[in-house]
């Protein structure tokens, strides 16, 4: 009968190098073991950075987006939100040189990804926008010049880096605009909207060029196309509302500014639009309407009170509009035009 192996004499028989050996596999498992538990760490301090950002506490955010640089640096998708948080802190900052040092941080944080994805298109244009706030503070005006124009090479690299993303092409349409060069500007413009025909700015650049060009036929057109490209975005109804107003086309007009109001009941800009046309019309129960619905979103503006203190009057609701005026004169106590029409008023309910 076989004798079981003796373990004891099975250590006592292991050479100096067979123990090294045995070590050296132990340290690298540990040490892949290691590397491969870093991604889960890194995810697990990222989420915690981007609660702290999303709480607005940034110096905490930045200490744990820092750790996870040194955790994943290759991960350049953990980086992109601590190099916002530098942009942001150095617009705010008035110190010039507290400023540059945090520009200075962010375009290390967006070297550092570009070194690792230097065709990234959203890493090309935050550098861009790194040489622009360089050239906010530079005094010289070559410098400056230099940079404003490596940050407009910047805008064009990533929008020909990613030909499907409207955001760049709408940038690189900005960018033509501001230049006034209203070709390249319309050609980038209404390649936005071949990859995304709801690009509300898209028709709102357009417009603004058409404009300029005295070509309002043009701009009706587009503003049809944008309330029939997204039917839901109201304030698509309010520009070619006012396009029509401006051409005396006030029936229209109204039409669209009670379809925007319908659609979004929160829309100041809705709401004034046809209070004020309702008011050119006399059309009293439904301006009395609007401005009710105006000071249930902005009830600390007196202006809308008098008119729907008027559109009350009008309607002979007398205690209604001697309410709307009494809710105005709070607002605005020492105005005597106010103070005036609520004792005539008065008088005329006794």
């Amino acid at each position: 009968m076989a004798e079981p192996p003796n373990n004891k004499n099975f250590l006592n028989n292991l050479t100096t190098l067979d123990w090294l050996k045995i070590a050296a596999i132990i340290i690298v498992a540990l040490f892949l073991l290691y590397r491969c538990l870093l991604p889960f760490r890194a995810e697990y301090v990222f989420r915690e950075a981007f609660t702290a950002e999303s709480q607005q506490n940034f110096p905490k955010a930045i200490e744990k987006y820092l750790k996870v640089w040194k955790l994943a640096p290759w991960e350049t998708y953990y980086l992109t939100s601590l190099g916002r948080i530098y942009e942001n802190q150095a617009r705010q900052i008035t110190n010039p040189e507290e400023r540059l040092a945090k520009i200075k941080q962010a375009e290390e944080v967006y070297d550092w990804c570009l070194n690792i994805s230097p065709t990234n298109p959203w890493y090309v244009i935050r550098k861009g926008e790194i040489y622009g706030m360089y050239a906010e503070i530079e005094s010289d005006p070559e410098k400056k010049a230099e940079l404003i124009a490596q940050r407009e090479t910047k805008i064009l690299e990533a929008a020909e880096l990613d030909k499907n993303n409207a955001i760049f092409q709408m940038t690189a349409g900005n960018l033509f605009l501001q230049r006034r060069e209203y070709d390249k500007a319309i050609e980038r413009y209404e390649h936005a909207l071949i990859i995304d025909d709801r690009t509300a700015e898209a028709y709102l650049r357009l417009a603004e060029i058409y404009t300029i060009q005295n070509n309002p036929q043009k701009r009706e057109e587009l503003y049809k196309a944008w309330t029939e490209k997204a039917p839901e975005d109201a304030n698509s109804y309010l520009y070619l509302g006012q396009l029509y107003d401006a051409t005396n086309r006030h029936a229209e007009a109204v039409a669209l500014y009670k379809t925007a109001a319908n659609l979004d009941k929160k829309n100041e800009a809705a709401f004034r639009l046809l209070g004020n046309a309702l008011y050119r019309d006399q059309d009293w129960a439904d301006m009395e309407k609007a401005y009710n619905r105006l000071t249930v979103l902005k009830s600390d503006n007196a202006d809308y009170y008098l008119f729907k203190a008027q559109a009350q009057a009008q309607q002979r609701k007398y205690k209604e509009a001697i309410t709307s005026l009494e809710a105005a004169q709070t607002l605005r106590p020492d105005d005597a035009n106010i103070r005036a029409n609520l004792n005539n008023l008065k008088s005329q309910v006794k």
